[in-house]
């Protein structure tokens, strides 16, 4: 009888089912959870390893001298990172610029000469020819009542206009005419096409190149004033400069 009690102790659970580590030792594992498993923590993994959910893995973004980074991480005490921390992370020509190594740019911030020469301005680390744009400060061309034609006193404003537009590397412009209120939406659009067409042909003859300028009209959809009297009308009569 004693015999039968003490190879009825020695039996346990049917692996992996476990109560202890003892069940599981044969094995080389653990009892975790009422199964046998790896490991129950990081001890019992090899170095470089960690104990998760009962098995050894390397921990996420692990990296070694055998298992490089993906992409153009770097590998830093085992894991994987950005690029760059700072410039001395990147080659000869480059910065670290958002932990990312990328070219030296030829101007601005990071530039061995962050400024450009004369008459070029800096664009996206690059130096660029400078664009002049002819139309700001320029006052808007105004006209009588139902007329297109360039009115003496406002002449001067379209010389000034053909003077900027012929000098080098000057951005063109659209020449946009415009109405007051009075007539129909069709009738204004088509003077204000003649009102933009007129100014053209005006710096046109004073040798301003046609591919600098282009027209277009708004009628009486975008008035300066939006009174109903002479005062706002001859303000909303006119051609402006974009």
């Amino acid at each position: 009888m004693s015999g039968i009690g003490l190879l009825a102790a020695g039996c346990g659970p049917t692996y992996p089912k476990c109560e202890n580590d003892d069940h599981c030792s044969d094995k080389g594992e653990y009892c975790l959870n009422g199964m046998c498993q790896q490991c129950r923590d990081s001890s019992h993994c090899d170095e470089g390893f960690v104990c998760n959910a009962g098995q050894c893995a390397r921990p996420e973004g692990y990296c070694d001298d055998s298992t490089p980074c993906p992409g153009n991480q770097k590998c830093r005490d085992n894991r994987c990172g950005a690029e760059c921390m700072d410039n001395s992370e990147c080659g000869a020509g480059q910065i670290c610029k958002m932990n990312a190594c990328v070219a030296k740019p030829e101007c601005g911030e990071g530039a061995d000469n962050p400024t450009c020469p004369e008459g070029q301005e800096c664009m996206d680390g690059r130096c660029q020819v400078q664009i002049v744009q002819c139309g700001g400060g320029v006052e808007p061309v105004l006209y009588n009542f139902n007329q297109s034609d360039i009115r003496r006193d406002q002449r001067g404003k379209l010389d000034k206009l053909a003077e900027c537009l012929q000098q080098p590397n000057t951005a063109a412009v659209t020449l946009v005419g415009h109405c007051d209120e009075r007539g129909t939406e069709e009738y204004n659009l088509a003077l204000g096409e003649r009102r933009a067409e007129s100014a053209k042909r005006y710096l046109g003859n004073k040798g301003v190149d046609a591919s600098k300028v282009s027209t277009n009209t708004r009628g009486e959809a975008e008035p300066v004033d939006d009174g109903h009297n002479e005062r706002a009308w001859k303000k909303n009569r006119r051609t402006e400069y974009r």
